[in-house]
């Protein structure tokens, strides 16, 4: 644990003095983090992560265990980077919101992720994604026909 706090403590320092020796605001940093956080990216990346991984933990998998993932060497060592790695994750992220908000931005960002509407689409947020490329793959299907179909009728050429 302790190294684990020397390690985040290392990375929050690499990554604030050449921020503030740019000129990079130190509140403006502290509320992109807090939007990291709000919109949970460092979690999302973490899973995409470990779903990039699981045909390699399969490999060490233990079949006779009581369970298997849990006994697995590899996945243990990924999930303790991962446990090492998102503090610095958090800063790289936060570093890229604060490029692209201003500090007046970020502050109302977080405004509205604090209130009961910012709470209720950062909570619906995963289902939407979810149907929202559903519904781009079944227009992107009926678009590619409607495209087709319009080919053929102009040309008399089957695609």
């Amino acid at each position: 644990m302790l190294i684990q706090k020397i390690i985040a403590c290392g990375v929050f320092v690499l990554v604030l003095i050449p921020c503030h020796a740019q000129g990079g605001d130190e509140d403006q940093l502290a509320l992109a983090a807090v939007l990291v956080d709000k919109t949970q990216r460092t979690e999302m990346f973490a899973a995409l992560a470990e779903s990039f991984m699981d045909a390699y933990f399969e490999r060490y998998d233990n079949p006779g265990a009581e369970n298997p993932a849990a006994e697995n060497p590899l996945r243990k060592i990924f999930q303790e980077e991962v446990i090492l790695g998102k503090e610095e994750l958090r800063l790289m992220l936060a570093e890229i919101f604060a490029a692209h908000f201003s500090e007046n931005e970020l502050r109302q960002i977080v405004i509205f992720f604090n209130s009961p509407a910012g709470a209720a689409w950062l909570e619906k947020r995963p289902l939407l994604e979810t149907e929202s490329e559903q519904v781009g793959l079944e227009w992107g299907q009926l678009l590619m026909q409607r495209v087709l179909n319009r080919f053929e009728a102009q040309t008399g050429e089957k695609f």
